[in-house]
């Protein structure tokens, strides 16, 4: 545990030392040093990723929204293992010691959802990068879970894809310890950030698999796009709890 504890350390200090120079590095630089600070992350948590489905969805050049059921802030990082791609998270979250500053730093948009003109502005954000082929990912949910079921979806932000005619991609997150489900992730209720990483480093053997579902493209309401993503997440979610407990 002490080494786990030293080695992140370690990390999230050469974090912060690569975040100096991250804004003024080429959009393709900066995806690669953020791919490679996310896999040495979950090599440090010892947790295995296992990618069901297309991988070439995520890895493309092509546009994309990317939806997600959500777990734990660790999250983001699975996801940029994967493939790195800009993320909308709530506004608290810039808020938070270090990793709130990181995720600044890293193109991360900031949204607070209660407020009908700042979601406006989040939907144009978005709506650019879109239209300048990045990859946009959110959580539509919005909060985390312990990752046995799926919340409705807020539909809001699914109006970019409508707007830019950008396909969705759902994708569905579970944990696993010792070959079964698990919420050792899980970040949820009053649980402080430093609460959760302390439950991860005490675990082992854990894995991630995160599932690539059907693109979803040509659909022009954004109610029936989020219903059509979270149906998918949902059975992905359903069939793989069931498997493993």
């Amino acid at each position: 545990l002490a080494m786990k504890i030293f080695l992140l350390i370690g990390h999230i200090l050469s974090a912060c030392i690569q975040c100096l120079v991250i804004p003024f590095l080429p959009y393709s630089l900066r995806s690669k040093l953020i791919q490679t600070w996310s896999k040495r992350l979950l090599k440090i948590f010892e947790i295995r990723l296992i990618v069901h489905g297309n991988h070439q969805l995520l890895s493309d050049q092509q546009s994309a929204l990317i939806v997600s059921n959500h777990i734990s802030w660790i999250d983001i990082h699975v996801i940029n293992t994967i493939s790195p791609v800009i993320f909308v998270a709530k506004s608290d979250v810039a808020n938070w010691p270090i990793f709130g500053w990181i995720a600044k730093r890293i193109g991360t948009i900031f949204i607070v959802r209660e407020k009908v003109s700042d979601i406006k502005r989040v939907l144009s954000l978005m709506g650019q990068l879109l239209g300048s082929h990045k990859k946009v990912c959110i959580f539509p949910e919005g909060t985390s879970t312990d990752g046995r079921s799926v919340l409705k979806f807020k539909s809001n932000l699914f109006q970019v894809a409508v707007n830019t005619n950008t396909r969705v991609i759902p994708i569905c997150i579970t944990y696993k310890e010792q070959g079964r489900y698990s919420d050792i992730t899980a970040f949820i209720g009053e649980m402080g950030l430093i609460d959760s990483i302390k439950k991860m480093l005490n675990s082992s053997d854990m894995e991630v698999h995160v599932h690539i579902l059907e693109s979803l493209s040509d659909i022009d309401s954004r109610q029936e796009l989020s219903d059509r993503a979270h149906q998918l997440i949902q059975s992905s979610v359903a069939a793989n709890v069931a498997i493993n407990t």
